[in-house]
């Protein structure tokens, strides 16, 4: 009665192969499941007869079963018997609530009692307010045992109650940080973040049960030699960008030594995370990211038997697994991406904002035992946010050499207009966006075309600022829209020099894919791009300024010599990074965050290039 199904069935097969015989009976320590599970013999006529069907096996367990909801529900029902009635005037502090969460993890798994006396009575009474008010159940909570007790009532029922209210509250309370986070430094993201763990209330209770559960079943169906299992929760994986790209090279080739699946509300995922509303990403438009419930990442992760958690992005589903993670007691691994704090203060000009980025992103990297970067400027940033070096961590990413080559030009790709000789198509891809410096890239291109009228610019991607380049630009560029595959890498190498002007990137991706296409490359000297060029070699780096590119550009423009050159040397220097090698550094990784966790000692240093 209280096993749940899960854990009660190798019972039931042994019973069914073996011979024997089940009892059942409710173990109702909170006095709410009286009666609702029992053993079932043939009549008899008194107890002694009774207790001979049992010795004889002629017995069925019957009624319910456990669950993790019945679980979550007894809890709170012994809470109200052992703590009595409460003023229930305070809220719940949300640190007070996480520990507690981990408490009960830690102490239930260890099979021991109560750790610490950091959490008093008083806590655990605002927290089942907090409960009842989330959910809608206008009781005091001294009458929550009889409302449980009560004919009809069904675990099942209330919890599909909080969780319904769960995600129609997450939904409302994520629009509303949205809706702050727009208005800049007016912004109240102190009274936003609340609002979203007032929307978690509902469903907190259920998630150490559910993830008990799953730990629980995990331990019934793991095998030795199996491999290492790892969750990497990713939010806007369907976006275009090289958080996507990357993502798509490690379910495609895999991870030596690690069963990797990929877990977010997006459909090109392994776990489909259901999403309780799509939100509009502010300053950004076009870019939607989903928000799945706080059940819909504790059951993913619970069920997935997972080892290792690693974190992408602080958005929704990243936010919610490090929660889960830290309740699980799983390792945590972060990879850092994205420089969303500039891409605010760049997107605002709002330095507060910017600052409440920062602090958001290095609390939320904070929760990790490791991140992998992929640049060393982008390591300065997580120093800065206040993340030790130690737990810093290098992931250069690849490019694949077959797919993006100088074999596949086709001089036909971009045929030169009659009456105008000498055209040098110059090509950027990515998104069209301001933290990726399109407007510095068009007016550097557009004072470059004074004295080279042959330029041509062709775009290959999309995004916000199209229209504006459009407007600028008119006939002297060539928007191709979004590009993959085969015809991506015939647009590469069908160019003839690659302009990057963003200074926000941790690495940049694109210029990988130029370089192994045999195109020499213009970019500015900030980020992740001071790594993968050597200057005057394999590229140009310069400052970022429009008429120092603009000349780096016109020069070249006329000198198909050097043109050829950088080519030869953006080959070369591209040779060895392969996403074989990045797949090694990631797994890596994945090895230190789980020696880490386990107490033993493994080498900090970057894996050898």
């Amino acid at each position: 009665g209280s096993r749940a199904r899960e854990l009660n069935l190798p019972a039931a097969i042994y019973v069914d192969t073996h011979g024997g015989a089940g009892t059942g009976g409710s173990d109702d320590h909170a006095g709410i499941d009286i009666g609702r599970t029992w053993t079932e013999t043939p009549p008899a006529a008194d107890w002694r007869e009774f207790l001979g069907h049992m010795r004889e096996g002629s017995t069925e367990a019957r009624g319910a079963q456990g669950s993790a909801a019945k679980w979550a529900h007894s809890a709170m029902a012994l809470g109200v018997r052992a703590l009595g009635r409460g003023n229930g005037s305070a809220a719940p502090d949300p640190a007070v609530v996480m520990r507690m969460v981990e408490r009960v993890m830690a102490e239930g798994d260890a099979r021991i009692g109560s750790v610490g006396r950091d959490l008093g009575p008083e806590d655990a009474r605002a927290l089942l307010r907090a409960w009842l008010d989330a959910v809608e159940l206008d009781l005091p909570e001294g009458d929550l045992i009889a409302y449980m007790q009560a004919d009809g009532f069904s675990h099942s029922d209330l919890f599909r109650r909080a969780r319904c209210c769960h995600e129609r509250k997450l939904a409302e309370a994520v629009e509303r940080v949205l809706a702050e986070a727009g208005r800049g430094g007016e912004a109240d993201l102190l009274g936003a973040g609340l609002g979203l763990f007032e929307a978690c209330a509902a469903a907190v209770p259920y998630a150490p049960a559910a993830a008990f559960l799953g730990r629980e079943t995990a331990k019934l169906t793991s095998r030795e030699q199996e491999p290492v299992r790892v969750a990497l929760v990713a939010d806007a994986v369907g976006g275009m960008h090289g958080v996507t790209h990357t993502i798509e090279e490690i379910r495609e080739r895999g991870v030596g030594g690690f069963e990797v699946e990929v877990i977010g509300t997006d459909r090109n995922v392994d776990r489909r995370l259901s999403a309780v509303a799509e939100v509009q990403i502010p300053f950004y438009e076009g870019l939607k990211i989903g928000v799945p419930s706080l059940p819909a990442v504790v059951e993913a992760i619970a069920e997935g038997r997972y080892d290792l958690v690693h974190l992408c992005s602080p958005g929704p589903a990243g936010i919610l697994a490090a929660l889960v993670a830290r309740a699980m007691g799983l390792p945590i691994l972060g990879s850092y991406h994205t420089e969303l704090a500039a891409y605010a203060a760049l997107r605002t000009g709002d330095r507060r904002l910017a600052a409440g980025m920062a602090a958001v992103l290095g609390a939320f990297y904070g929760q990790c035992g490791h991140v992998l970067t992929p640049s060393a400027s982008a390591d300065a940033t997580l120093e800065a946010f206040g993340l030790p070096s130690e737990r810093i961590g290098r992931w250069d990413r690849g490019v694949d050499t077959a797919r993006f080559n100088p074999g596949r030009r086709d001089p036909g790709r971009f045929p030169t207009p009659a009456g105008t000789p000498g055209r040098v198509n110059v090509l950027y891809a990515g998104r069209l966006t301001k933290e990726k410096g399109v407007e510095l890239l068009s007016e550097a291109f557009l004072e470059a075309r004074r004295s080279q009228p042959g330029l041509h610019l062709l775009l290959a991607g999309g995004g916000p600022e199209e229209g504006a380049l459009r407007e600028r630009l008119g006939e002297t560029a060539t928007f191709l829209g979004w590009q993959r595959g085969i015809e991506l890498a015939t647009t590469y190498a069908s160019a003839d020099v690659f302009l990057f002007c963003s200074e926000t990137d941790t690495f940049g991706q694109v210029i990988l894919e130029a370089q192994a296409s045999g195109l020499p490359v213009i970019a500015v000297n900030a980020g992740g791009p001071t790594e993968l060029i050597e200057h005057g070699r394999s590229g140009h780096l310069v400052p970022p300024d429009p008429d120092r590119i603009a000349e780096t550009l016109a020069r070249l423009a006329e000198d198909p010599a050097e043109r050829q050159a950088l080519s030869a040397g953006a080959l070369g220097a591209v040779a060895n990074r392969t996403w074989e090698r990045s797949l090694a550094q990631l797994a890596h990784g994945y090895n230190i965050t789980l020696a880490e966790a386990a107490g033993a000692s493994a080498p900090r240093a970057h894996l050898a290039a």
